[in-house]
């Protein structure tokens, strides 16, 4: 028969973008992988002057203070680096889509920022510079990990053993080529990871990290459920259940907690902290558990 065995892709899920570019929904995850895939062409046509994106502090306190935003710019033409852009852009949309494109824009911009200035300030000796996008990536796989402990990767191992393997790596590498000032820039970038997601409604778990604004810990409360009412009547009387009657809604446990940890990210940060894809699936449980 025609088309019976007829292959077709999962659809491309969409995503809250900052614009479209052709059919990419362009999110601030896929806008840094644009950048370093530009930053490789850059490498080719002139090494010496991409070098400018480094971070290093002395050029930092000589006046090169571009350099404590664009550090995370600088990508050489490799395989490793090719991978890092791959595992940037699954990690990156994970935390994206669940905090939103505004405050995960705001969430990498701490992460550049205030550990770049922490480093410049603390006048450290200067080594060959940090590693640009992979540090980032290193951050949000341990945010990832440690809000998801049950979580697999390949052979069943958890993700969580991958970043603690990645992070102990980093600080061996750092250590051992004496790169005082790229460890000290690494542990301040995760650092800062972990605070502002824990603020944004993730690392539930982690409760020794306050939460400002929500009493100094904890999670932020679940909006209350609005009671069904009691009263069933209508102008021919009281409303029998029986078999003539429509049935109940059927939900799954797991879709019942996905509304609400949908519910308590509304509560934790207001409409606007759900990304387009997440609006879309609240309304659609909704009107499923409304039996509509």
């Amino acid at each position: 028969m025609p088309g019976r065995y007829q292959f077709s892709l999962p659809e491309r899920p969409q995503r809250d973008g900052w614009f479209r570019l052709g059919s990419i929904d362009v999110t601030t995850t896929a806008l840094l992988v644009i950048l370093n895939v530009a930053s490789m062409f850059w490498y080719a046509i002139d090494r010496i002057s991409q070098l400018n994106l480094v971070f290093v502090g002395q050029l930092v306190r000589e006046g090169d203070l571009w350099r404590i935003v664009t550090w995370p710019l600088y990508a050489e033409p490799t395989i490793f680096t090719a991978i890092t852009l791959v595992f940037f852009w699954f990690v990156g949309h994970q935390i994206e889509d669940r905090v939103g494109r505004k405050r995960y824009t705001i969430l990498i911009a701490a992460m550049v920022v205030v550990p770049a200035v922490l480093v410049t300030l603390l006048q450290l000796d200067p080594d060959k510079g940090v590693d640009g996008l992979n540090l980032l990536a290193l951050a949000l796989l341990v945010v990832y990990a440690l809000d998801n402990p049950s979580a697999t990767a390949w052979f069943g191992v958890p993700i969580w053993v991958f970043a603690a393997v990645y992070v102990g790596l980093m600080i061996l590498q750092y250590i051992g080529n004496n790169m005082y000032e790229a460890l000290v820039m690494g542990i301040a970038v995760i650092v800062m990871a972990l605070g502002g997601a824990r603020q944004y409604g993730m690392l539930d778990d982690l409760g020794f990290i306050p939460r400002v604004g929500s009493g100094g810990s904890g999670s932020a409360s679940a909006p209350k459920r609005a009671k069904p009412s009691r009263s069933a009547k209508q102008k021919g009387g009281d409303v029998v259940a029986g078999p003539w009657a429509p049935p109940a809604p059927q939900h799954s446990a797991i879709e019942e907690l996905e509304l609400n940890q949908l519910l308590d990210k509304i509560s934790a940060g207001g409409i606007d902290s759900l990304s387009r894809t997440e609006k879309a699936r609240l309304n659609e449980l909704s009107k499923k558990l409304r039996g509509r």
